[in-house]
């Protein structure tokens, strides 16, 4: 059933369309068009108002006299998030004016603390927040943001310092690891949206994003957005440069070929490699890397080789018999035929087995705990995909995926320190890090009477002391003790009784 021609006529704010909501009609946005096999599709956004009466009522506005003021905020998550990432507001103000840097944290941390958050809800968001409070007078409206955005990705220059700036600050011997991730960018006019060899058969299109994260500090230090269609190892030596990564151990998967590595790093002495190496590599066989010379045990036994090459390098090779186990567990699954059984013998050499190349020399079991370290990486983009939400540009020009991206930045920053909190707390450490956030947010302020003096409302006990240790609380409000009525434990009268006399005998009644 249609909405009716008298709702339709109603006047409300262009770009909006009326659907039916219970037995009422709301008011939502249109946020644009794709085009899809040839059509023109609308895309809604969120909901605006709602036709009552009559009338167009905007949301906060229906009831007489409220104004839209909110005398209860959420206080936990921004809380946290500022007294974890306040020297990144800090680094801000040295690239971006008052204003603009307090602009920039503030959507970083509604990003990270409110996963998901459009651009066009971050009003709402700062609004039911206590950030308002905390960052007062900030215009978080959509033509703002999206202008802001806009003229931030048209500054680069001070991305690329705020970046290089990050990296100055890491240690000689700190591991980075370095990895790309895709991005998914639906835009159709700027350049950074391109087909990937990944994305090909899938319809849509994609950015590629080069991350450096810190073993030692477990953050990100530093990132960079590419057109999805280059390859990782095309774009590592820009990514080097452009960032001005001189020291460190980088650390890379077989998306990036020791040849690219070597040329990117190449005159750079502060930087050294560990990679790789894909098992048809001529080296694994020039130098018998399979012919493992020692063992050492980890979760299961572990056997390995170290050998300098006569180029200079190191060889280390792994062959983990758990690991082996299950790939030849794995083939004979899938090739029971005759051919597939003979060709076992040649494969069965090759199943655990990893090859490295680097220029460091170190214990083996040194150099394949580094590499292991390469999942906190592949975690980091997990986090940033589906914990923060971050995984789609939603803007449509370069600038403004340029400006848009650095903040998606900031607010992976920020949430890994929380992640990283969370996971150092014990009352919290085998909780998710939205169960966390959750709970985080059962702190709220409440404002007393109409003066612009705000409370806590009240909480249960256990909950106030993980607040605490979390430092999103300074004190718990312990309750009054109301003491029961009755008489105080322990001052029974314990004086030996008389025995009844009768005590046994049955009792008959009294006679009329």
């Amino acid at each position: 059933m249609g909405i009716p021609e008298e709702i339709r006529a109603v006047p409300r704010p262009k770009n909006t369309v009326v659907v039916k909501s219970g037995s009422g009609y709301r008011v939502r946005r249109r946020t644009g068009c794709r085009n899809i096999d040839g059509r023109r599709v609308p895309i809604d956004g969120g909901y605006i108002g709602s036709i009552i009466g009559g009338k167009y009522v905007p949301d906060g506005m229906d009831n007489a006299g409220s104004g839209g003021r909110v005398d209860i905020k959420y206080y936990g998550k921004v809380r946290l998030c500022d007294l974890l990432n306040k020297d990144i507001l800090n680094n801000l103000a040295h690239y971006y004016n008052e204003e603009e840097s307090r602009l920039i944290y503030c959507m970083a941390a509604l990003r990270a603390c409110y996963p998901g958050t459009r651009d066009y809800q971050l009003a709402d968001r700062y609004g039911e927040s206590f950030l308002s409070v905390m960052y007062p007078g900030l215009n978080m409206g959509r033509n703002n943001v999206s202008l802001k955005q806009k003229n931030f990705g048209k500054g680069y220059s001070r991305i690329r310092q705020y970046m290089r700036d990050r990296v100055a600050k890491i240690a000689e011997n700190d591991t980075l690891l370095i990895d790309g991730c895709l991005k998914q960018n639906h835009s159709r006019v700027d350049t950074l949206s391109q087909v990937s060899r990944k994305t090909v058969n899938r319809k849509h299109k994609d950015s590629l994003m080069i991350y450096a994260y810190g073993t030692d500090s477990r953050e990100p230090v530093c990132s960079k957005m590419y057109p999805g269609n280059i390859i990782d190892s095309r774009a590592i030596r820009d990514f080097i440069e452009s960032n001005r990564i001189s020291k460190g151990i980088i650390v890379a998967d077989k998306g990036f070929t020791p040849s690219a590595v070597l040329e990117a790093i190449e005159g750079t002495e502060g930087l050294h490699y560990l990679l790789p190496l894909k098992r048809d590599s001529a080296l694994i066989d020039t130098y018998g890397m399979y012919d493992f010379d020692r063992s050492f045990f980890d979760e299961s036994t572990i056997e390995c080789k170290a050998i300098r090459t006569n180029e200079g390098f190191w060889l280390y090779s792994f062959r983990d018999t758990g690991i082996a186990k299950d790939e030849e567990e794995a083939y004979l699954a899938e090739h029971t035929d005759a051919d597939g059984i003979r060709a076992l013998e040649s494969l069965r050499r090759t199943f655990g087995t990893i090859v490295f190349q680097s220029d460091l020399e170190a214990p083996p079991s040194k150099m394949r705990s580094m590499y292991e370290g390469r999942w906190l990486i592949e975690l980091l983009f997990k986090f940033y995909q589906t914990e923060l939400d971050l995984d789609d540009t939603r803007v449509h020009s370069d600038y403004s995926d340029i400006g848009s991206d650095f903040i998606d930045f900031l607010a992976a920053l920020m949430g890994s320190r929380m992640l990283n909190l969370f996971q150092d707390t014990k009352e919290t450490m085998g909780w998710t890090f939205k169960s966390c956030m959750d709970f985080a947010d059962r702190a709220k302020k409440v404002r007393i009477d109409d003066s612009e003096e705000w409370e806590f409302s009240r909480l249960p006990l256990k909950d106030a002391e993980i607040l605490r240790k979390l430092g999103i609380l300074d004190n718990v409000v312990v309750p009054v003790e109301i003491k029961k009525k009755g008489r105080p434990a322990g001052k029974k009268d314990s004086r030996p009784r008389k025995t009844r006399s009768d005590k046994g005998k049955k009792r008959t009644p009294p006679s009329d």
